[in-house]
């Protein structure tokens, strides 16, 4: 695993994260919130075994990257950009994780003439009444705070903060629940990623709730590109049905869906997403 440090424009510092083969096609990898970019690590064998090369960057305020106050859903868009821009990548993939989806499409409307395929896992968003249904408590909670209090959430955030900063205990106490060595690796790896987003703070993860969960800042008929959707049937923080809307309302989607699977369909999934994404090299 390799990590680097750009800074942007506007001064800020974009960091990331590379797993997979160095050598390998591209894919930009979007974890989701609050993940930062060692959430990739999850992908990494799948990656190497479909010869790919994952780079997760950390989004602003999260792991090393610094903050931007002035953050918009499609402002991801430039910052990876430069980011293709500073790696010399003529063309790539995108993929975005959870609450990295939105970041993910707007990144492929923006960089439109590089991108060969996107892939969106577990997929969160703006949901309609309709698409919330069969959510859980906690997270109809942090949605309704996000589109119409959003600071009220700055709580909730703090508290997931003490226990994933401070909670070595409880992580030891989860891997030895796990079934296999499978899952108890994938919780580590979870763990280490949220701690890394959350340890700057929760002001990020604030904001990034209120971006997500607000309307798209863009039509979804300008994202042109195949999108592929893995998705779990079973998902109840971003249920089926708002997966089901996206496909329908992007112009070239493919709906993959895992009956077994909740909101953890990505590394239950990976070799098959990895292989997809593969299957667009250029």
């Amino acid at each position: 695993m390799a990590s680097n440090v750009i800074t942007l424009a506007d001064g800020r510092r974009l960091n990331w994260h590379e797993f997979g083969l160095p050598n390998g096609w591209p894919v930009i990898y979007t974890a989701g919130t609050p993940v930062s970019g060692l959430g990739a690590a999850g992908y990494d064998q799948a990656a190497r075994a479909a010869r790919l090369r994952l780079v997760s960057p950390d989004k602003p305020g999260y792991g090393a990257s610094d903050y931007h106050p002035r953050r918009s859903v499609a402002s991801w868009g430039e910052d990876l950009a430069t980011l293709a821009d500073h790696l010399g990548l003529d063309r790539l993939a995108l993929a975005g994780e959870s609450g990295g989806a939105p970041f993910t499409l707007a990144a492929a409307r923006h960089l439109a003439d590089r991108v060969s395929v996107v892939g969106l896992i577990a997929s969160g968003g703006p949901m309609s009444r309709a698409d919330r249904v069969g959510m859980t408590v906690n997270a109809r909670v942090m949605n309704w705070l996000a589109r119409n209090a959003p600071m009220l959430n700055t709580i909730r955030v703090a508290a997931m903060r003490r226990q994933v900063v401070s909670g070595e205990r409880a992580l030891h106490r989860a891997t030895a629940e796990a079934p296999d060595a499978a899952h108890a690796a994938a919780l580590r790896i979870e763990f280490e990623a949220v701690a890394d987003a959350l340890r700057p703070g929760a002001r990020a993860t604030v904001q990034e709730l209120a971006l997500i969960k607000r309307p798209w800042t863009f039509p979804l008929s300008e994202v042109k590109v195949p999108v592929h959707l893995w998705h779990g049937a079973l998902d109840r923080n971003a249920p089926i049905a708002f997966a089901r809307r996206l496909a329908r309302e992007l112009p070239d989607a493919t709906l993959h869906i895992s009956d077994s699977s909740g909101h953890d369909v990505g590394p239950g999934r990976a070799g098959m997403i990895m292989d997809a994404l593969a299957s667009f090299a250029k």
